[in-house]
């Protein structure tokens, strides 16, 4: 842990790197182990922060905490999307989508789902706002898949379609690849998209 100086712009920045190790770190308990296993407790223990510092930063709890990482994380996902739309059509969207998905879950030794889904099969009604947040995420990404569709020259309501079936499918896959600890799940759902997709065009 690195030592504080006194003085404001030094503190600024450990607080800051603090606050960041921490939503990071609690983006990769919630890919692991869910919102349900989430705890304050395992976020300080994995990110390294001060005991409490949690509560200086997050002072609304634990759904703070996982409101901004559910944020960052969907976030990184459409950095993924614009940059490959920014140079292909759709397929190639679909392709970085799946690469991105395939990638992470091997990356962590298959320990690792989507946190986006996680929180959404954990939470309870209680957490109506969480569920909102979560249902706002997926809608975020199948909105930049639908309009790399439409830019290819489907309609709104099949480019909707189409994203809807692209999200699904990963999401489905990554859950198989990562009981099953082996990626050909993801690499069968999308060559089969890409096969679909170019066809379909």
């Amino acid at each position: 842990m690195p030592t504080i100086i006194v003085n404001g712009a030094m503190m600024l920045v450990i607080a800051k790197n603090s606050r960041d190790d921490m939503v990071r770190a609690a983006i990769e308990l919630l890919c692991e182990r869910g919102y349900a296993g989430t705890s304050f407790g395992d976020v300080i223990e994995r990110s390294g922060a001060p005991r409490g510092s949690i509560y200086h930063h997050f002072p609304g709890g634990k759904q703070q905490l996982v409101t901004e990482a559910v944020q960052r994380y969907t976030a990184g996902i459409l950095r993924a999307l614009d940059h490959a739309a920014e140079s292909g059509g759709a397929v190639d969207l679909v392709r970085v989508f799946v690469d991105v998905v395939r990638s992470g879950l091997r990356a962590s030794d298959f320990r690792r789902g989507c946190a986006i889904a996680a929180v959404t099969l954990d939470a309870t009604p209680a957490d109506a706002a969480l569920l909102e947040l979560t249902a706002e995420s997926f809608q975020a990404w199948r909105s930049r898949i639908a309009a790399a569709f439409r830019r290819d020259g489907a309609t709104e309501a099949r480019a909707r379609r189409l994203a809807t079936l692209v999200v699904a499918a990963v999401e489905g896959a990554l859950i198989l690849a990562r009981a099953e600890h082996d990626v050909a799940p993801i690499t069968d759902v999308g060559r089969e998209l890409e096969e679909h997709l170019s066809d379909s065009r």
